[in-house]
């Protein structure tokens, strides 16, 4: 269950569209999001059963963005959407999922950021940047926090990361994914948390959490 702290909306204007973030859970559109997951802009997943695909959902903490349809005569936006509109037809009235960021978390010290996109007829607006702060705004509000992984293949996405939640490459290479779409390595990015989470000051370094354990 999902802790009421981290279930928040945004919502803005871009363009004379209106778009919405939401991490309810019970936004998210199934068929839109495994449509987006069969394209190769997604290259590293692939589409899943529907009952696999809602427990995923269920068990992370899902940005959903979503475009407020303009209504028939309305104008701008509604022939250019494409794809986008077909992807969420199956969701009146008034959104289609447009996009996604998920967070595989425990809520409180460790998140791994994963599936994070924005469908092409809505790139170039500032919406992947925009669901980044999103992003970093409920992961700064976890005092407890250690660290944010993710995973990613471009310069151009690190740069993002970088600008929007903090995230740095560790300078660790990981090879791509058995059957995925995608030829070379990753880059492992970090956004660190609070210093206290980290155990600043008191004698331990980065990565030693699990010297205890051995």
């Amino acid at each position: 269950m999902i802790p009421a702290a981290d279930l928040r909306t945004w919502t803005r204007q871009v363009g004379g569209d209106t778009f919405t973030v939401s991490t309810d859970p019970s936004r998210i559109q199934l068929d839109a999001l495994n449509a987006a997951f069969a394209t190769d802009m997604l290259y590293w997943a692939r589409p899943l059963p529907l009952d696999t695909l809602r427990l995923c959902v269920e068990q992370s903490l899902c940005f959903g963005l979503y475009w407020h349809v303009p209504t028939p005569g309305g104008g701008e936006g509604a022939a250019a959407a494409g794809e986008d509109a077909r992807a969420g037809a199956d969701h009146p009235p008034a959104t289609a999922m447009i996009g996604l960021a998920r967070l595989v978390t425990d809520h409180t010290t460790f998140a791994y950021l994963s599936d994070v996109y924005v469908l092409p007829a809505h790139q170039g607006r500032g919406l992947g940047r925009w669901l980044m702060q999103c992003v970093d705004e409920v992961l700064g509000s976890w005092p407890a926090l250690r660290r944010c992984l993710l995973l990613t293949g471009t310069a151009a996405a690190a740069r993002l990361y970088e600008e929007t939640i903090g995230a740095r490459d560790v300078g660790v290479s990981i090879p791509a994914g058995p059957g995925g779409r995608r030829v070379g390595g990753l880059r492992l990015l970090e956004r660190r948390g609070n210093p206290r989470a980290l155990g600043a000051g008191d004698g331990k370094g980065e990565g030693e959490e699990g010297k205890d354990a051995r």
